[in-house]
Parts: structure tokens; sequence; C-alpha cells
């Protein structure tokens, strides 16, 4: 049954501790390669900074490598963080890399989670919503005067942060009038735009969320893409339950240590948003945030999941905390063979 479910991978690239850098690299590469011969629609990258969560912080470089080593599955971000940009470079930057991928890119947008980060970029607390809206009108509003006018199409932007006065552009994205997007985080924005998005929470959760966005949202997609809604898991898969048990409580700690080191270092607390639940496994387990078990137990789990969500799509984690790159290749491998075939 879960055959007919779409599946996802979502990486963030955390310091596991005991990988280098280079090799924890090529290891996630790896896994995103994985992905693609699977069949899995798309691979997604967080962003963050000054936090080991993320130890390729530059999302568009580390979307372009993946972008090398993959053929189908399309690339997106999870979520580019827009008060960190210069509205005009990430306009280029994301038209390079839709031509890049030959219109395989998706874009995902927010202010971020984490007020420490945006405290050592410079970004008031009270202004990074305003700052993310308006960047984001910026960059689609680029977009669509080049669907218009085609190159050399001159662009203005009158805007309270960002402008811009006849800039030229001369370039613009394979997509038009843009790539498709995503918006996670608020169900009722998501739904406003008509744009993808990720549900949290347990299945019962699901199904209502589901359904409150259909009920919403009006009209086609932004830019005319249908929206994909989906709902993200952190996976261990193990030849056994105990196995897979202790591989995922040993990481949740690790996970949790690593979301929210700048929260405690700038007295942060308590945070008003946390996926680790501040490191309680418990609650990763009763909110299904976390799925371990024997490819049996996770089988029947996404079987259960497909029967009652009333979605068709999911996206998966097997790389967090300080799971090792076998481990997660491992999960993977078990995932695709026991799961995703059906």
């Amino acid at each position: 049954m879960t055959a007919t479910l779409g599946y996802a991978l979502f990486d963030q690239l955390e310091n596991d501790a005991s990988t280098s850098f280079s090799d924890s690299y090529q290891s996630h590469l790896s896994l995103a390669e994985r992905a693609d011969e699977a069949g899995f629609t798309h691979w997604f990258k967080s962003e963050h900074h000054h936090v080991p969560l993320d130890i390729a912080p530059s999302i568009n470089v580390f979307l372009s490598a993946v972008i090398q080593r993959t053929t189908h599955i399309r690339v997106a971000s999870l979520v580019h963080l827009l008060p960190f940009y210069d509205p005009m470079r990430l306009y280029e930057e994301l038209c390079m890399l839709d031509h890049l991928s030959n219109g395989r890119l998706e874009i995902g947008f927010g202010k971020g989670i984490s007020p420490a980060e945006q405290m050592l970029w410079g970004v008031p607390n009270e202004e990074a919503a305003a700052q993310t809206e308006e960047i984001l009108d910026y960059v689609l509003s680029a977009m669509r005067c080049v669907a218009e006018r085609g190159l050399g199409g001159l662009f203005s932007y009158d805007g309270k942060y960002y402008s811009a006065t006849e800039r030229p552009l001369e370039i613009g994205p394979y997509q038009e009038p843009h790539p498709p997007l995503w918006r996670p985080g608020t169900l009722s924005t998501a739904a406003q735009l008509g744009v993808s998005t990720i549900l949290p929470g347990p299945i019962t959760l699901i199904a209502k969320q589901a359904d409150a966005y259909r009920q919403e949202t009006s009209g086609g997609g932004a830019g005319g893409h249908t929206p994909l809604l989906s709902t993200l898991r952190r996976v261990v898969v193990a030849p056994t339950d105990e196995e897979a048990i202790a591989i995922g409580e040993r990481a949740w700690g690790r996970f949790d240590k690593n979301l929210t080191k700048l929260m405690h270092k700038y007295d942060l607390w308590p945070p008003s948003l946390v996926p680790s639940f501040l490191g309680d496994v418990e609650k990763a387990y009763a909110t299904e945030s976390l799925i371990v078990g024997s490819p049996s137990r996770v089988r029947d789990y996404f079987d259960r999941f497909h029967e009652e969500s009333g979605i068709e799509h999911v996206t998966i984690s097997p790389a967090w905390g300080d799971i090792s790159g076998h481990e997660a290749m491992r999960t993977m491998e078990l995932f695709v063979e026991h799961v995703a075939s059906g």
C-alpha cells in the first residue's frame, strides 16, 4: 500500500561530533543520490548559521552540489532564511540553480525559528516577518518581470527595506513565472498563497490540517504549480526494533543539543518552537516526529499513515543528531526496500 505514497528526503547536515566535514558532505550527497535512484520526489535542505545543526550553512552551494549529483529528484530549500539575503543576489542565485537543475528547483521561504541566529545576523526579531514578506515579493516580482518583458528588462522596486531602480535583469528562472514555493510553519499563510507546506503532528492531526488547508486555499497554486502537502518524520530503520530504538534515542539527545546550543548560550529561554522537544524523546514518539523500528514495524506505520492521514506524501530524515553515515545509509536502504517499494 505504501507504494502509492510519494517520498522526499530532508537533510540538515548536522555535526555528528565524530566525522570530518568533508566526509560528512560526501555521505550526505550519497544519501541524495540514493533518494534520486529510489524515485523520491524531493530532496530538501534547511538553513542554519553559527550552530552545529548545520555544517553546510551556505544553502545555495550545497543545493548546487546536489543538483550535480542527481538527475530526476526535485531539489528544494526548506527553507531559505530570507532576511539573511540581499534580494537581488538571492534572485540571481536562485535563477542559476533553476537552470543548473533544468527546472528541478523549488524554493522554501521563511524567517527562521532561531532568534539567536537572527540576532547574530543583525536581523531585528520584530522585523523578521516583514522582511521575509518583502524579500519574497521582491524576488518573485523580478522573476515575473523577466517572464513578461524578457531578458534585459528594467526592474524597479520600492519597499520599506529594499529598493531597486531600473536594474537590468539579464538572467531569469528556468521555470516561468517562478519555481514552485514552500511555506512550512504557518498553515493558513501557505493555504492563502497556494503553496506547498509541511504538516506537523501525528496522523490524527494531519488529516484535520489537510482538510483545513483545502478549505482555505482557493484557485490554482502559486505560479501555476499544484501545491503539495507533506509531513516530516525522522526515521531509524535497523534489523531489530531494539537496535533502531537505541540509535534513535541516542541521536535524539544530540539533535537537541545541536538545535538549542545558541539558545542556551544567549539565554533565549524557554524557546517558543523547538522540534526536539528539549530532548524529550517520549514527546517525539507521541507526536510521531520520530519513527524507529525494524523494517516490518516501520512499514506498518506508513501503511497506517497512508490509510488515515488524508495526504499522499511523506518526507523522511534518516540523518540527524549523531547518526553515522553508515547508520543513515542503512536506514535509507531498508526503507527503500521494505517501505517505499510496498
